[in-house]
C-alpha cells in the first residue's frame, strides 16, 4: 500500500509508550517501543539499527521494544493512553475515530501496502470473488489481515459474514501445515510471511488488486493530543526510526546483520551463520521495498491524503466504517516538515556500524 503492510506492516504493527525520564543528567526519555504482532518481525531492523548507531540516544530518546498481538490492540493502548504511540495499520485509527477516539497517523512508514489475502501457487483461486466458501487464516483476530480479508471479500460482492470464515492459523510455520492439510485454503497475512512460507515449502501467490495495492499499511500514530502537546518528542523519534530506515535500504545485509545482533532471537535455527544472515537479508530486502519514496519532492512519512480517503471510502463500502469521514481525521502531515528539517540522510546511508 500506499501507506500500509502496515505496517506490519502489514500487517508493519508498533506501539511506543513513555515510561517516563532519566535523571536531569542523562536527559534521556526512555520510551517503550512496541510491535503489533505477538513475534518480533522484519519490520524491527529500523529500530534494531538506529539504536545500534546510536541515533536514538543522539535524540535523547532510550528504547525498549514491546509485542502486542495486533494494531487493533496498539491503538487501544494510545487510545487510553497506556502508550504514547503506535506503528500501527490505519483503520483501527478510522474505527475508534468513530467511537469518540481521537488518534491519527503522523508519519507513514510503509509506502506501499504490505497486506492481501494469498493462497498456494498451485490453488485454483485467482480472484478475490473466489474466496466464497473458503477459509481464510490469520494471524490473530486482532490482526489487520482480518479487516482486509473482509473488506476485499465484501467488494468482491460476497457476504463477509455467511461467504468466507476467518480462521486464526498462527505464524507461518502453522499456516503451511494447515494450507498443506486442505485446513484453510488462503491466508490473509503479510509479505515477508507468504516469503516464509514459501521458504517452508509452500511458495505463495497474493491476489492481485491494483486499489488494495495502493493503500496504506503500518504508519506513526498517535492521540491528536500527543500530536499537539507532545510533539517534539515524537518528531524526535521519528527522526531516529527515519535515519534506520535509510540505512536498511541502503546497507541491506549490514541491517540484517545488526538486526540479529539486537535481537537475536530472531535468528534462524537450523542454518549456519551465513545461510542464516542470508535469509533474514532476503526479508528484510521483502519488507523494505514498500518503505522507498515513490516521487521527487516527497518526504519521509509524509501522507498521501487522496489515497487515504480512497482507504477509508474502501473500509465504509464494506461497512467495516460505519459512516463516511474524511482522511483528515486520521492522518495530518503536520509533523512531517520538522521531521525531515536538516535530516542528512546520506551520511546515515554511509554510517560504520563499527
Amino acid at each position: 500500500m500506499r501507506h500500509t503492510y502496515l505496517g506490519a506492516s502489514l500487517a508493519l504493527c508498533s506501539v511506543i509508550a513513555v515510561a517516563g525520564t532519566t535523571s536531569p543528567a542523562l536527559a534521556l526519555d526512555k520510551v517503550r517501543i512496541g510491535w503489533c504482532t505477538s513475534v518480533i518481525t522484519h519490520g524491527v531492523a529500523p529500530i534494531a539499527v538506529a539504536t545500534k548507531l546510536g541515533w536514538f540516544k543522539q535524540q535523547d530518546i532510550e528504547v525498549e521494544l514491546v509485542n502486542f498481538p495486533g494494531s487493533s490492540d496498539c491503538v487501544r493502548n494510545v487510545a487510553t493512553g497506556e502508550v504514547l504511540a503506535a506503528v500501527a495499520t490505519p483503520e483501527p485509527v478510522a474505527i475508534l475515530q468513530q467511537t469518540g477516539v481521537k488518534t491519527q497517523v503522523f508519519y507513514t512508514a510503509y509506502r506501499r501496502n504490505i497486506f492481501g489475502v494469498a493462497v498456494p501457487m498451485d490453488s485454483p483461486i485467482k480472484k478475490y470473488a473466489d474466496l466464497k466458501d473458503k477459509k481464510i487464516g490469520v494471524t490473530s483476530m486482532a490482526s489487520a489481515g482480518v479487516v482486509l480479508a473482509r473488506s476485499a471479500a465484501t467488494d468482491a460482492g460476497l457476504d463477509a459474514d455467511r461467504d468466507i470464515r476467518i480462521v486464526v492459523s498462527g505464524q507461518p510455520a502453522q499456516s503451511v501445515v494447515l494450507l498443506q492439510r486442505k485446513e484453510i485454503d488462503a491466508v490473509s497475512q503479510w509479505d515477508t510471511q507468504y516469503t516464509l512460507m514459501g521458504l517452508a515449502g509452500v511458495p505463495m501467490r497474493m491476489l492481485k488488486d491494483p486499489l488494495i495495492d495502493s493503500f496504506p499499511a503500518n504508519s506513526l500514530v498517535a492521540s491528536a493530543d500527543s500530536v499537539k502537546n507532545k510533539r517534539d518528542l515524537l518528531v524526535r523519534l521519528a527522526r531516529a526510526y527515519t535515519l534506520g530506515v535509510a540505512y536498511t535500504l541502503k546497507n541491506t545485509r549490514q541491517a540484517a546483520a545488526i538486526f540479529q545482533e539486537v535481537y537475536p532471537q530472531v535468528v534462524p535455527t537450523g542454518l549456519t551463520p551465513d545461510a542464516a544472515l542470508d535469509r533474514t537479508t532476503t526479508l528484510l530486502k521483502t519488507v523494505s521495498e514498500k518503505w522507498t519514496l515513490d516521487k521527487p519532492g516527497e518526504q519521509w512519512g509524509e501522507s498521501d491524503l487522496k489515497i487515504y480517503q480512497s482507504y477509508v471510502d474502501w473500509l465504509v463500502r464494506a461497512k467495516i466504517l460505519k459512516q463516511p469521514m474524511d482522511a483528515k481525521e486520521i492522518a495530518t502531515n503536520d509533523l512531517v516538515g520538522d521531521i525531515n528539517r536538516n535530516l542528512d540522510i546520506k551520511s546515515a546511508e554511509q554510517a560504520s556500524a563499527r
